[in-house]
């Protein structure tokens, strides 16, 4: 840009001194003065344009859908971080690093398969997040009638629910392996989802907590009172007909999820009732986990 020809024969210093367009725009670049703002009507604009182009989800699916795709661009800037070794640091329950993002992969693959994503070859941080993102395509482009169709859920046990049930644990899931990737490396635990989004997780465990109890039915509710963020109160029935509550436990939201993915190994929690009833549920928690 800097040959003499390019400006008849001038210097480029004797050019920008006649040219009037080019002093412009050295001025605009010289400029300290902040970015101008976008007219007030842009974004509407451009939303309108996008709108016309594919309608935007409905709530229901936006509720099941938002928090999966927060969990996959935090875990997706993880992996993106790591170095090859940091790739074999060991995982204490899938080996490596590498084999539990597999593992996760796999996990994902249900929900994806069932969703008519097919399954591609490709190193695996790359193929586990374009399944991730196909995933999220179809499931967001998708009526919210399908989120109440039943489907295999991910586990060491046969376990199914809906596809709302179903995305929920693959929040779920994604959150609790990138803290175990976190741990690999000796890094503290990220934050913990979004409040409303723990409370998905909080109502998912719940859900499938009398399935997971072992022995014979007791026909008792179990009283909930789950603290900080994402907390509330859940009276949970352990078979119908449920006769009476039995047991009040009370404990703190994120521990609680925690301890559903088998990731608290002293569940902190106060009862009041049935103590044996008590440590049957947590026990029975700590095995909901996709491990």
């Amino acid at each position: 840009m800097t040959d003499p020809y390019l400006f008849d024969g001038q210097s480029p210093d004797d050019h920008v001194a006649a040219c009037p367009e080019c002093t412009a725009a050295i001025a605009l670049l010289d400029r300290p003065d902040p970015a101008l703002a976008p007219p007030a009507r842009l974004r509407e604009t451009m939303l309108s344009l996008a709108r016309r182009r594919r309608e935007p989800a409905p709530p229901e699916v936006m509720a099941v859908a938002v928090p999966y795709a927060t969990q996959v661009a935090l875990m997706d800037e993880l992996l993106t971080e790591l170095s090859t070794p940091q790739w074999d640091a060991p995982v204490v329950k899938h080996g490596t690093v590498r084999a539990m993002v597999e593992h996760l992969a796999a996990n994902d693959a249900r929900v994806a398969q069932f969703m008519g994503v097919r399954a591609r070859e490709a190193p695996v941080h790359r193929r586990w997040r374009d399944q991730a993102g196909e995933l999220l395509e179809r499931v967001s482009g998708g009526a919210h009638a399908l989120l109440g169709v039943d489907m295999a859920l991910a586990g060491t046990g046969p376990a199914r629910g809906s596809l709302r049930q179903a995305m929920v644990q693959r929040t779920f899931e994604t959150w609790t392996h990138a803290d175990d990737i976190r741990a690999a490396l000796g890094r503290p635990r990220g934050d913990p989802p979004a409040d409303a989004h723990v409370r998905q997780i909080v109502e998912f465990g719940l859900a499938m907590l009398p399935r997971a109890m072992k022995g014979p039915r007791r026909h008792v509710s179990a009283t909930f009172v789950l603290t900080g963020p994402g907390g509330g109160s859940w009276t949970v029935p352990l078979a119908e007909p449920s006769e009476r509550v039995a047991v009040l436990l009370s404990a703190e939201a994120v521990g609680f999820c925690r301890l559903v993915a088998g990731r608290a190994p002293e569940f902190a929690y106060a009862a009041e009732g049935d103590p044996g009833l008590a440590r049957d549920l947590v026990a029975a928690a700590a095995t909901l986990g996709c491990d």
